[in-house]
């Protein structure tokens, strides 16, 4: 018959054992979550370019972003994109950073103004933005207390709230619609867009568009909807990455730590065990096994408890901060589950060694 000598030894201490996973879930917990965060902000970014229906956008010259990026399309240009063969629609826009203020209150945005005022997404409360009014993202809306019918200021020039949209603000800011002549007219500025939204006809395929495009109209860069939203997670990335990277950095020492901790001081208080069994007939390599088998198991249920718990995070943060979404992405599980692994090794070696060196006759001793 075979003893399922592991298991045995796990549970044997069950308070040490809970403890040793809970302090290992909790490690990566921290890089899971923080990569959650990180991917729903990447997602919230690109909410309005992905939603917006367009196959390709199209910039001026040697611009593929939006945040943080100045573009400057003229009229008879964005005409002319219009007129490429394959195009199916051609929509201006006008985007650019403002402050909206109602009272003491304020918020930072992007105004989007377009020739329909509309957002990408369902209208939640309201309408469509007419003339001399603004649609706002709900997030932004509670924070200055307005509703629809309620009065805001922007570049000076007070809006009428039209109503209020979901899904649109990150962390890093929110959005807000208007039409596109009330926007120009605030700006001082005629006959310029910041991009042109295009869809395709059926059968044509937007990276073919996107090359037409640019070799009919001089002086524009056209970009399908997938690059536009990659290089557009890229800027939030490009500020992010070494702060990403430090955390998980932190939370792969922590989970070494912990682990390793765990794994040697079981070892050590198993050690009299290990002789007994040495001296029974285990051999050497059957018991190096048996020791990184109850390390690997131990941190497989770590990481079997961080991912419930990043996935109750998930369902839960966002009724309690809207603009705190996170996104659970497979690649980011895979990753954690690498760390886990490498986890493992590692606080499996010194347990290893230690058992390595136990002498069967030990257990004679006092």
């Amino acid at each position: 018959m075979s003893v399922p000598l592991a298991r045995r030894q796990l549970l044997f201490r069950k308070g040490r054992a809970a403890a040793g996973v809970a302090g290992i879930a909790a490690a990566l917990l921290l890089v899971l979550a923080l990569k959650a965060i990180f991917a729903g902000i990447e997602g919230r970014l690109t909410a309005y370019i992905d939603e917006s229906g367009a196959d390709v956008i199209v910039a001026q010259r040697g611009v593929d972003t939006m945040h943080m990026t100045q573009s400057a399309v003229l009229e008879p240009t964005a005409v002319a994109i219009g007129a490429v063969p394959g195009v199916a629609e051609a929509k201006p826009i006008l985007y650019v950073p403002a402050m909206i203020e109602r009272g003491d209150r304020r918020g930072i945005v992007y105004l989007i103004g377009d020739d329909s005022g509309g957002a990408p997404l369902p209208i939640a409360t309201g309408g469509r933005p007419r003339s001399g009014e603004i649609l706002l993202e709900r997030t932004l809306a509670d924070r200055l207390a307005a509703s629809t019918g309620s009065r805001v200021r922007a570049f000076g020039r007070t809006f009428r709230v039209s109503g209020e949209v979901e899904g649109l603000a990150s962390i890093l800011n929110s959005v807000a619609f208007v039409r596109r002549q009330d926007l120009a007219r605030v700006l001082g500025i005629a006959g310029v867009v910041s991009y042109v939204l295009v869809r395709t006809q059926p059968g044509i395929e937007a990276p073919e568009l996107a090359e037409r495009i640019e070799a009919s109209v001089p002086g524009v860069t056209a970009s399908t909807r997938t690059s536009f939203a990659r290089s557009e997670r890229r800027v939030v990335g490009d500020m992010t990455t070494d702060i990403v990277r430090a955390m998980i950095l932190v939370g792969f020492v922590i989970g070494v730590a912990v682990a390793g901790l765990v794994a040697y001081s079981a070892t050590l208080s198993q050690l009299r065990d290990y002789a007994v069994l040495r001296a029974l007939g285990l051999r050497a390599r059957r018991a190096l096994a048996l020791a990184v088998a109850q390390v690997g198991a131990t941190v497989a249920a770590g990481f079997a408890l961080a991912l419930v718990l990043v996935w109750v995070l998930a369902s839960l943060l966002p009724s309690l901060a809207p603009t705190l979404v996170l996104a659970i992405r497979a690649g980011d599980v895979a990753q954690a589950l690498a760390v886990a692994a490498a986890v493992t090794l590692v606080a499996a070696a010194l347990p290893v060694l230690r058992v390595a060196r136990v002498d069967p006759a030990s257990v004679f001793r006092r």
